[in-house]
């Protein structure tokens, strides 16, 4: 199974989550991704030409839950991290693209977990409690809500914990049939 990560704005694909999920994960997708919106958009829809797994931190949050309402057939499964969904984030977009986080949802058929800092002065938990209750299931969508900030670098291991879950529960819905994104014979990294 494929695994693309989404790095935010003040990071890299040298950043500590970058490089601890190219350590755990070597063939995982990190692209280098530009401080615009519409640009981030672009460059993963370059990347991507089969389904993935979309890990996704702050603004790689917003951009893996923008791709997956585009195109929720090319995501298996979303691990966001304190994803951009409002707060300061809406002052950095232009326009129509900060008006829109006020409608983002995660996609039916979709299953999520989202990590969140109870002390992230960047996004409000409220921003991402709200976008959670949008969602057309928001019972499927697991949220921790945990005792640090933006940057959740006390929360590592809750990350690849939740990417590891992820991955069986993708694995498990394409042998039960109830998903057909993921060719079962595909890398099962």
């Amino acid at each position: 199974m494929k695994l693309c990560f989404l790095h935010g704005l003040d990071s890299s694909p040298r950043g500590t989550k970058a490089s601890l999920l190219k350590r755990l994960y070597p063939s995982c997708i990190i692209p280098e991704l530009p401080e615009n919106a519409a640009a981030r958009a672009s460059v993963v829809e370059q990347q991507l030409k089969e389904p993935v797994l979309l890990i996704g931190s702050s603004l790689g949050g917003l951009t893996a839950l923008q791709y997956a309402v585009r195109h929720p057939k090319m995501v298996l499964g979303l691990v966001l991290m304190a994803p951009a969904v409002g707060g300061m984030v809406k002052e950095l977009l232009e326009g129509k693209e900060g008006q829109a986080l006020d409608s983002l949802y995660i996609p039916e058929g979709i299953p999520a977990v989202i990590i969140a800092g109870i002390r992230d002065e960047v996004v409000p938990l409220s921003a991402i409690r709200s976008m959670i209750e949008r969602s057309p299931s928001p019972h499927c969508i697991e949220l921790y809500e945990v005792d640090d900030d933006h940057n959740l670098h006390q929360s590592l291991d809750l990350m690849v914990q939740a990417i590891e879950n992820m991955k069986r529960k993708v694995l498990r819905q394409c042998e039960q049939g109830t998903t057909n994104r993921l060719n079962v014979n595909q890398d099962r990294e």
